[in-house]
C-alpha cells in the first residue's frame, strides 16, 4: 500500500521492498547511528533501494538502504595501485582470480520508504 504524507510525497511500506541485501549486525547498526555504512562484496548489486537481512541471524531488519554509489576493481589492480601490503587478501578469497570485488556506498532510507 503506497500513502501520501503530509509533504505529498509517496512512501512505501518496509515489506513491499523485494530486493534485500545481507549486512552484519556491525553494518546495520553502523547505518542506524550514522545514516549511512560501506559494504565490500564479490556479488554485484545495482544501484537502488534494498531491504537489509541479518547475515548474523537471518532476520529482516525494520530499515532499507539505498546503494548510490559503487567502485568495483580486481586484486591485481588495487596491488598494482596501492601495493601488496597494503591488500588484504582475505576479501579475494571468494573472488574468482581476475574478477572484480564491489564496494558500496549506502545511505539509510527514509525518504521512499515508511
Amino acid at each position: 500500500m503506497i500513502v501520501l504524507n503530509s509533504t505529498t510525497s509517496f512512501k512505501l511500506e518496509i515489506e513491499r521492498i523485494g530486493h534485500v541485501l545481507d549486512m552484519d549486525e556491525f553494518k546495520i547498526n553502523e547505518a542506524k547511528e550514522h545514516g549511512k555504512s560501506t559494504l565490500i562484496s564479490p556479488k554485484f548489486f545495482n544501484k537502488g533501494v534494498y531491504r537489509v537481512r541479518n547475515a548474523n541471524n537471518g532476520r529482516l531488519e525494520s530499515i532499507a538502504v539505498n546503494i548510490d554509489k559503487i567502485a568495483a576493481v580486481t586484486y591485481e589492480g588495487l596491488v598494482k595501485e596501492l601495493g601488496e601490503d597494503c591488500v588484504d587478501k582475505n576479501l579475494w578469497k571468494d573472488v574468482p582470480e581476475g574478477d572484480a570485488i564491489f564496494f558500496y556506498s549506502l545511505k539509510l532510507e527514509n525518504d521512499f520508504v515508511k
